[in-house]
């Protein structure tokens, strides 16, 4: 595969207090993951960290500001052109934060996001969900029973 990109990105796996997960609905017209649910999350812009691009992204997708912990893992996926919003072939790094705490007041993004909506969900009502591919690594990284939440 000639790999024609590449994506370094940070997301949040933010929970309440009540263990409710927070997810963003993807807002990219005409691609498989277009309606589905994610992370907040996205492409780190040049300097930051990747702590800084999940502290940035979140307040941008969510209006969220939360105690960003540690590392949960990391997705690294290969896309075909037939696969990549881009239609080249490349890879995603994304680092994935544990976040507790919130604060703030749900938004949604504005003209020109790539997110549609937000909310929170029990860790069983989200694997309910249409979710992307990142997100159901997110929700399997502990191993939590979907059932006992």
């Amino acid at each position: 595969m000639i790999e024609r990109w590449r994506r370094a990105a940070a997301y949040v796996r933010c929970k309440d207090q009540a263990g409710r997960i927070l997810l963003v609905r993807v807002s990219l017209p005409g691609t498989a993951d277009h309606g589905r649910w994610s992370l907040p999350g996205g492409g780190m812009e040049w300097g930051e960290t990747p702590a800084e691009t999940a502290r940035r992204e979140l307040d941008e997708e969510s209006g969220l500001s939360a105690t960003l912990g540690r590392v949960a893992g990391v997705f690294s996926r290969w896309y075909d052109a037939g696969e990549a919003y881009s239609g080249e072939p490349g890879h995603v790094i994304g680092v994935i934060f544990d976040a507790s705490d919130p604060v703030g007041d749900l938004r949604i993004e504005g003209p020109g996001s790539t997110t549609m909506d937000v909310g929170w969900f029990t860790l069983a009502e989200a694997r309910q969900l249409p979710l992307v591919e990142l997100a159901m690594f997110a929700l399997d990284l502990d191993g939590t029973d979907p059932e006992a939440t």
